[in-house]
């Protein structure tokens, strides 16, 4: 066994070295000259393992220094875990996980928090984010902070409700086509009351365009397809399940004479089951909701049918705009999905076991 001294600033610490033991002296010692290398014969072996060490961490570092991190996308739905829009989380980490994008993905505890979201949205942008795929709340309050997103050229992909923002360089719109859902709504209870009777309508609101458009839609082909059906009832979206609850409670502890209801929420179909099954009235008045929040009584009954909005699409295809638009622009502005009307029949079939895929984790 050799002994070889390398001089260096460092404390003497042994250490096996292949063959050898190298020892680096306390300070002060003298510098290692060439003559005391040629007098080792294993000097030249271990100066051709650093050298060779020194060169691997420089490509090493190199490569680090060249490879960019993902870039991080927020994606900042109405609420979370519910399956109108956990399935949308689904659809966003499918179609991230190709473009190597990193999801960062968080939402108001509830869907009427306007200022909750508007907090995330601007945190996630001071923190980095390079695009915005969002669901308003409500859609006048977000369309400034979306607006200044976009002033710092920002792309951003708005799901489900239009701004009242043309769409244009930055940003795109991802939609459900409302005036579709409205009308198999009305089909749906033209079917169930054989084309005349009354009805109820829940969960009006102006505060989405989304909602907005479904009253619309649904008012316009009752009278249009099924003049005999009458609107005996009409109320505000509220906030809350129990407040919807109470409406419907209301309505029926007053006899009011109506013969089915349409919910144009989730918030308001859940409330409305909730007062039908209070007054054991699920089994003679027809429930026709909107938003996939409550279907597990379309099977006992309970609940005759849901509109659904594709959300697992529709953030597949945010996803897909959002990369477009962070390489140059996206080619379209408006992608329109279609709902799809939800029964006793269909509720197992292909088509809406993938609109209601929650495994986001599963790529």
């Amino acid at each position: 066994m050799y002994m070889l001294q390398v001089y260096d600033s460092l404390k003497a610490t042994p250490i096996q070295l292949a063959g050898g033991i190298a020892r680096a002296p306390l300070i002060g010692s003298k510098p290692l000259r060439d003559k005391h290398l040629r007098r080792h014969p294993g000097a030249r072996w271990l100066w051709t393992c650093i050298g060779s060490l020194l060169m691997v961490g420089a490509s090493v570092l190199a490569l680090s220094c060249c490879h960019r991190a993902a870039p991080t996308v927020a994606v900042i739905p109405r609420t979370c875990g519910t399956l109108l829009w956990e399935a949308e989380h689904t659809g966003v980490e499918r179609e991230a996980w190709g473009q190597h994008v990193y999801v960062y993905w968080n939402a108001p505890m509830r869907e009427d928090d306007v200022l909750g979201q508007i907090d995330i949205l601007t945190r996630a942008l001071n923190r980095g984010a390079k695009g915005l795929i969002i669901s308003p709340v409500e859609a006048l309050p977000l369309r400034t902070p979306v607006y200044s997103a976009l002033q710092k050229s920002t792309p951003v992909v708005v799901i489900g409700t239009d701004l009242g923002l043309e769409p244009g360089k930055n940003l795109a719109y991802v939609l459900s086509d409302e005036h579709r859902g409205g009308q198999l709504a009305a089909r749906r209870i033209g079917r169930l009351l054989k084309g005349h009777g009354t009805v109820a309508i829940l969960g009006i609101s102006n505060q989405l365009t989304s909602t907005a458009e479904r009253a619309r839609s649904l008012e316009t082909t009752l009278a249009e397809e099924f003049p005999q059906i009458h609107v005996a009832f009409r109320s505000l979206a509220l906030p809350t399940v129990y407040q919807e609850q109470q409406v419907v409670e209301k309505l029926l502890a007053e006899n009011t004479q109506v013969e089915a209801i349409l919910a144009l929420n989730e918030t308001s179909t859940r409330g409305a089951f909730y007062a039908l099954t209070e007054f054991d009235k699920t089994s003679t008045m027809h429930l026709v909701g909107f938003d996939q929040d409550l279907l597990v009584p379309i099977r006992t009954g309970g609940l005759d049918s849901v509109i659904m909005q594709n959300t697992y699409q529709m953030g597949r295809a945010a996803m897909k705009l959002m990369d477009e638009e962070m390489h140059g622009g996206a080619s379209q502005k408006y992608v329109l999905l279609q709902p799809q009307l939800v029964t006793r029949e269909n509720i197992d079939s292909a088509p809406i076991r993938e609109m209601l895929d929650l495994s986001w984790f599963n790529r």
